[in-house]
């Protein structure tokens, strides 16, 4: 990974105040992480970041790579599909 992690292109640590979720160095851990080749590629990568950025930044990693599993495992449970269900119903005229 490269050394330029703690800015987005002209956003920086320096100059911005990022959440510890959205720090630049947790978006570029998270990429370099999903471009691995393979699942053994990526987990090598994964033990690199633990190690490049510590356990809490590490944690913020995972999450933003397991988002998608999250958001679609949300999408299928019966309470998302009813308060769709209602939120729908109530703004259709």
């Amino acid at each position: 990974m490269k050394d330029n992690i703690n800015r987005i292109g002209d956003l920086t640590e320096e100059n911005y105040l990022f959440p510890k979720h959205l720090k630049p160095c947790v978006i570029h851990g998270a990429l370099f992480i999903h471009n691995g080749k393979d699942n053994e590629d990526k987990f090598k990568r994964t033990e690199l970041i633990l190690k490049k950025l510590g356990s809490e930044l590490a944690s913020y990693v995972m999450a933003l790579l397991v988002l998608p599993d999250l958001i679609e495992k949300t999408q299928q449970s019966d309470e998302y599909k009813q308060f769709k269900d209602e939120r729908h119903s109530s703004t259709v005229h």
